[in-house]
């Protein structure tokens, strides 16, 4: 994907699978990143862990000091409301987004034809098929 959206001169951002941020955890989660910045340094994208209804899964990312470095701007915590205003609150000195819903994102496991199934995606039209 890295190499597909540098060759269409675009940006991406990589989404982690749903609930992450518990699953394969903060750390995990920025070494991948920083595993694909280092194999693909021409590539710009960003990177946004999904911590879902969990805050503490939020607050480690934070702490961990995961956010603000290569490429991670954003976190997803799907939970309540109001612990969304306080999660919000605190990542501001980190800088970070905190977001209520995952962005689009295109998941290609079921794809019958990957590279032109991404080049659509990544071009911003609207698949032809749909």
């Amino acid at each position: 994907m890295l190499d597909a959206a540098r060759d269409m001169g675009v940006a991406v951002t990589l989404l982690s699978p749903p609930g992450a941020g518990g699953t394969m955890g903060a750390g995990f989660w920025q070494a991948l990143i920083e595993a694909a910045a280092e194999e693909r340094p021409d590539a710009r994208f960003a990177a946004v862990l999904d911590c879902g209804p969990w805050p503490g899964f939020v607050l480690a990312a934070l702490r961990q000091g995961v956010t603000g470095r290569q490429g991670l701007k954003g976190l997803v915590f799907t939970g309540d409301a109001a612990m969304l205003d306080r999660l919000t609150g605190a990542a501001q000195p980190y800088g970070t987004t905190i977001l209520d819903r995952a962005p689009p994102a295109l998941d290609l496991a079921a794809s019958r034809n990957k590279p032109a199934d991404l080049r659509v995606w990544l071009s911003g039209e609207p698949p032809a098929n749909r």
